[in-house]
This record gives structure tokens, sequence and C-alpha cells, in this order.
């Protein structure tokens, strides 16, 4: 049977068929080597496409990586913006946001591991990439997190702590079995995706931040 032709129509899907494959390729890449460790070469090969198209597409490592980044945190539907949580406080309060916030950052994380894996390497060394990835989206998450916390303390709905080490303390709290996942399911024998696990999670961040029981319940 004769291959159909490709026309000049064609194209425009072809190419954005073949960025997205890259860009899935260099997630897997960049988050099992880190930035360092991987090349072009690698995530082509990973994508079953010619080295050349991916330097067609994104120029060059350094383009690549802003964009996987950019992609797991603007594509996904649980990353909000910093006024929706800052109506949210006002509108429900700071204990009801920091669990909103919690649940949020949790479900993010069991669907996007690969975020914080990326970030691990990252964080070893103070870099142009690392300061970009924490200015744009890391930042104005700790500061709505830790403003909310200081609001949350003066009400007596959180523990008493410095607010930073707290954020840091519940993120390794909600990350670890997630990115480390395979590890955390031989020590325990438990799926830390399953549903149960995450509801378990959710309540074990809320406790270690103080937060009293959930309204309604």
């Amino acid at each position: 049977m004769p291959s159909k032709k490709v026309t000049a129509k064609d194209k425009p899907a072809i190419q954005q068929d073949g960025r997205s494959r890259i860009l899935v390729a260099a997630l897997e890449v960049f988050s099992s080597l880190g930035f360092e460790g991987a090349s072009l070469r690698d995530i082509a090969t990973h994508a079953g496409l010619q080295h050349q198209l991916v330097v067609y597409h994104f120029k060059n490592k350094e383009n690549l990586w802003s964009a996987v980044v950019s992609l797991l945190m603007e594509g996904d539907a649980q990353v909000q913006t910093v006024s929706y949580w800052t109506e949210k406080v006002e509108r429900e309060g700071p204990a009801e946001t920091l669990r909103s916030a919690v649940q949020a950052l949790i479900l993010f994380n069991a669907s996007k591991p690969e975020f914080h894996r990326l970030l691990s390497f990252e964080a070893q060394t103070d870099s142009k990439r690392l300061r970009w990835l924490l200015k744009t989206y890391i930042r104005p998450y700790y500061e709505f997190f830790t403003n909310t916390v200081r609001m949350a303390q003066q009400a007596g709905v959180a523990r008493a702590g410095d607010p930073g080490p707290l954020f840091y303390a519940t993120l390794g709290l909600v990350t670890k079995s997630l990115v480390s996942a395979k590890e955390y399911k031989i020590m325990t024998g438990l799926d830390p995706f399953a549903p149960e696990q995450i509801e378990k999670l959710m309540g074990l961040a809320c406790d270690f931040l103080g937060l009293p029981a959930k309204q309604g319940r």
C-alpha cells in the first residue's frame, strides 16, 4: 500500500506532534538525569526523532528545559494564581485556605512527580535556571503560603514556628512518597498514588500544620 503523501496542510500538525514528543521525552530525561546529565541527542533518541528536529524546535538545551518546566507548571489544573489564593483567604479564612493549598500541592505532585525530581537536581547548585524557576514559580507560592501560615498562627489555628521552615517541612512531607514512589512502595508495601493514601497524606500534612478538623465534619 503506498504511503500517504505529506502536503503543506499536514506539516503544522506533524511539527506539533514532533514538538510534543520532544517535550514528553525531555521531561523524562531531565527528571532522571538532570539538566547537566542530559543532552539533546539523548532526548532525541528517547523521543525516536532526529537530533536536528529537536534543534529546529528549541534551538538549545536551555530553551527546551524552560519549555518543559513551563509545560509542567502552566498545564496543570491544580496550579492556581496567587490572586486565586488571596481571594480564597478573604472568603474562607487562613485555615481552610491552607487546607486547600496542601490538597492542591499533593494533587499536583501526584500528577506531576517529575517536577520535584527535576527541581532536586537544580537545587544542588545556585544557577540562573534555579533562580528563574524560584522567581517564576516557587517564590509566589512560598510567599502566599508563609503569609497565610502567619495569619493562621495569629488566629490560633496553626502550629507555632517560623513559617519558612514550616513550608519546607510540609513540602517534604507531601512530596517525598510521591517523587520517590518506587522506594516508598518497596519499603512500605503501599502505593502512594492510591486514593486512600493521598487522603491519608492530606490528613497527615494538615495535622502537622496544626490545622483544625475540616468544617462540616
